[in-house]
């Protein structure tokens, strides 16, 4: 990588992470693209060769953790072990993801409730997630079979995602332990546990 093209990548980095931290502090509509460059240390039009908007900025960052999600997930569709018991350990894990990428999820949130761009590209990450499992799927019949576990699989994340945000982004956790073995029993189900 040319110094020119590190410098860049570097660039385009701190505008996403600085547009993060921005809208974790004021909020996704209070936070303007101008405020972005100018808290970055550069000017509107250098951020605009990087990004057009802010969902572009959002979604940037979404594609950046996607792996680190699917990963998740991945070792959930590799478990020997659906039970309740090893539901709960999964959900630590997740758990302890959401924690770490706070500021992403909170950003992704806040974006979904006004830009159908980002809420569209959330949704389909969780399809693409859903749809790649394996073990869900070994033993079903036919396509719609299938389907149906697919989409049950999707409103379980949609929940997990709702809950958790509730639980670690906005610090709601007075029955954490109830939702987590609530949680668990139904990503169990899924599984036929």
């Amino acid at each position: 990588m040319t110094d020119r093209t590190a410098k860049s990548v570097q660039t385009r980095q701190r505008f996403v992470d600085v547009a993060l931290q921005l809208i974790k502090e004021r909020g996704y509509e209070q936070t303007s693209m101008a405020q972005i460059a100018s808290a970055a240390g550069s000017s509107r039009a250098n951020l605009y060769l990087y990004f057009k908007s802010k969902p572009q900025i959002i979604m940037a960052r979404m594609q950046e953790i996607e792996p680190l999600i699917a990963s998740l997930y991945d070792r959930l569709d590799q478990m020997p072990s659906h039970s309740c018991e090893a539901m709960k350990a999964w959900l630590d894990e997740a758990r302890d993801m959401w924690i770490r990428q706070s500021t992403e999820f909170e950003a992704i949130n806040r974006a979904m409730a006004t830009d159908p761009e980002v809420l569209d590209e959330w949704l389909g990450l969780g399809r693409r997630i859903s749809s790649r499992q394996t073990t869900l799927y070994n033993d079903c019949r036919n396509q719609e079979e299938r389907l149906d576990r697919e989409v049950h699989m999707t409103t379980l994340m949609m929940s997990l995602e709702r809950n958790f945000y509730f639980l670690y982004i906005r610090g709601h956790r007075e029955r954490e332990d109830r939702v987590l073995a609530s949680l668990a029993r139904q990503w169990a189900q899924l599984f036929g546990e």
